[in-house]
């Protein structure tokens, strides 16, 4: 049989990292996790938490699957040349002026995101489970999915933006 992975890209702010800044408190988040869990019954989550964490799914995990049913899959910034993959994935550029008005667009390094997706499949390979939720950064959604349909894996894809209820924290 198959293995089910369930797919839901979301803003990296909503999860919940506890070693992150800037994140959002979102009252709906932690019941759409429950809800994603319950409709397949899922038995492991995975998550690309770059070190940050624990994480919202992170705790849910030992309350709802119990121990050893969590996995955080990316390396921190600090650790992923250690596994060939450079420590920087985008590069913001800034325009306007910072003295009246700016923003920053980024440049995205594909080839850097792609290998860091290879990796997530690999620390995922290594780990006993039949249904699995993986909660990834939204721009990861589909390219993850193909990525995952390719090593024969059975995907669900979700995306979820912050409700209106989401505060920053």
């Amino acid at each position: 049989m198959k293995k089910l992975v369930t797919i839901l890209g979301t803003q990296h702010e909503l999860q919940g990292c506890e070693r992150r800044a800037g994140n959002l408190d979102d009252p709906l988040y932690l019941p759409l996790l429950k809800r994603l869990l319950a409709e397949d019954k899922l038995d492991f989550i995975f998550e690309e938490a770059t070190g940050l964490g624990p994480t919202i799914a992170q705790n849910l995990s030992l309350t709802e699957l119990g121990a050893n049913r969590y996995l955080d899959v990316d390396p921190s910034r600090e650790n992923r040349e250690k596994f060939g993959i450079p420590a920087n994935t985008n590069d913001p550029i800034m325009i306007g002026s910072p003295v009246t008005m700016a923003a920053f667009y980024d440049t995205v390094f594909h080839e850097v995101h792609a290998k860091r997706e290879l990796f997530w499949i690999q620390e995922m390979k290594n780990q006993q489970f039949d249904r699995a939720l993986i909660i990834v950064g939204q721009n990861h959604t589909l390219s993850f999915a193909f990525r995952l349909l390719a090593e024969n894996f059975v995907v669900k894809t979700f995306t979820y933006e912050p409700s209106q209820y989401a505060v920053k924290v």
